[in-house]
Order: structure tokens, then sequence, then C-alpha cells
């Protein structure tokens, strides 16, 4: 049943029906040893293989073309010392939350697909770039958009929502959401992110990733704005990928991104290429 939860927004606090989904338990668990200032990579592993099919998983995407391993990984601890313990964590993150959300109608192929990209995508230009800490980049692509599947669940009408925002434009996409259902994925992911205690940086790039104009306020963050550019690069990648004409995001929101970075229109095509390459992996 959907749960009363409160977002503050521009024009003030909003009451919406849509439920957030409790932090799960081994998230919280994988949060609390992950921040300790001596990593225990064992109390790590035995965490994770307490779900056999989380810690199957984890070894398929660490065995997978994107990591690019010499050898093959057959253990949980394996995992953790080739990919490390951070990288890992962002993988376990992706798994616990596609589980929390529940296969049912919160579910959705290309939401899923966009979003393992996208975090992938982030990580790779973050590690590249060294702009901003891999891991942060992998979980702000993992959660910036998880607010759409909670509205989508709880708004009968909101894939028609999800049409025209999308037609409208990155600019508009969250004043359409707005209007139609009086909240926005972008504040509903950012609440969820708080809740389940993500990076400071990473639950701000959430609640202001369709802002672009916030990338010239350097009240905000440098890592913050950082994350928000190279969203518009991933997602402009991701289009590319998918085989669709152009970026409604990049379109509208290009140049400052480009600005953000100090990227050239070439660079921005090369390191595309770069992650198409690695979305074929």
């Amino acid at each position: 049943m959907a749960v009363q939860h409160d977002i503050e927004t521009e024009t003030g606090t909003t009451f919406m029906a849509v439920s957030i989904p409790p932090r799960p338990a081994l998230f919280m668990a994988l949060q609390r040893e992950l921040r300790k200032e001596e990593k225990d990579v064992r109390r790590i592993a035995e965490l994770i293989n307490r779900d056999v099919a989380m810690a199957a998983k984890l070894l398929e995407a660490t065995n997978s073309a994107f990591f690019g391993l010499q050898r093959r990984v057959n253990t949980v601890a394996e995992a953790i010392q080739l990919i490390g313990t951070d990288h890992c964590a962002s993988v376990m993150s992706g798994l616990i939350t596609k589980k929390a959300l529940g296969m049912g109608a919160m579910m959705m192929a290309r939401f899923w697909d966009v979003s393992e990209k996208r975090a992938k995508g982030m990580s790779f230009l973050a590690r590249e770039m060294r702009i901003v800490p891999p891991q942060l980049a992998y979980s702000f692509g993992l959660f910036c958009d998880i607010g759409i599947p909670l509205m989508k669940a709880a708004f009968p009408t909101y894939l028609d929502t999800l049409a025209l925002a999308n037609q409208r434009g990155a600019l508009q996409f969250l004043a359409v959401e707005t209007e139609r259902h009086g909240v926005n994925h972008a504040g509903i992911g950012a609440t969820l992110a708080t809740r389940w205690a993500l990076d400071e940086e990473v639950v701000a790039a959430i609640g202001m990733h369709h802002d672009y104009e916030k990338l010239y306020d350097e009240t905000v963050p440098a890592t913050t704005r950082a994350l928000v550019a190279l969203n518009g690069v991933v997602e402009k990648a991701i289009q590319a990928f998918r085989g669709e004409s152009e970026s409604h995001e990049w379109v509208q929101a290009g140049q400052v991104a480009s600005e953000a970075l100090d990227l050239t229109g070439d660079e921005v095509e090369a390191w595309c290429e770069s992650l198409k390459e690695k979305f074929r992996g």
C-alpha cells in the first residue's frame, strides 16, 4: 500500500501517495562496512555470500566484458580483490536496488537497461577523466532516475506523462511531471537517496540532474556539478547507442555540460564513441 511522504519542492511541501521502499538490510550493512577506515574484505564477502542469488549475479557482472579481467573470477572474495571494494559495492548496489523495487508494476526493462549503462558509463568517464570518484559516479548513474519506476507504480497515467515529458525535453521534463502529478521523479529520487543514506553529493545531483543552469552556480559543490555534467555526455552516448537520431537532453544542455567539463565538441564525440564500445561489451 502506498504511504504518504513529504517532498520539499520549490513551491513548498507536496504530499503524495508514492511508496518509498525502506533501505534494504544488506545495503545498510555494506554501507556500514565500506565507510570504515579499514575495510574488512572477508566481512564484506561474508555479507554478500549470505544472499546466494546476489553473490551469483555479482560474479556474473564481474566476469562480464565491461571489467575486462584476464581470468575468470569464481568467488566473491576474488571479485572484491580484483575490481576493488568500492566498485564491487557499486555493482551490488544496483543488484540490491533492482530487487528492492520488485519485479511487478515497477519493473521496466528499458529503465533498468539505461540505468545500468548510465552507471557503468559514469564510472568509466569518472575514472578516465579523473574528475570525481568512480564509485560516486556509479552510484549517481544508478539512482539518477530511480524516481521514475516509483512514479509509474503510484500513478496509472504516468507512462503517458513520461512520453509527453520526453517530447518536451530536459528543461521542461520535471515541469510536465509536476503539473500532472504534483511531484517529479528528481524530487522522489533524491528523497529515496536521502533515506538510503547515499553520499550528499549524489543526493544533490539526483535532485538537480535536469537543472543544467546550476552548473554555473559555484555555491553547488564541484563534485555534484561534475556528476550532472558527466550525465549529459553519458545520456548522449546511450541514445546514440540505441540508434536514436539525437539526444533531446544534449540539444538543450550540451553546451553548458561541455563547458562545465571543459570539453570541445570533438572531445565529446570521442568520449561517446568510447562509451558505445563499453556498452557493446
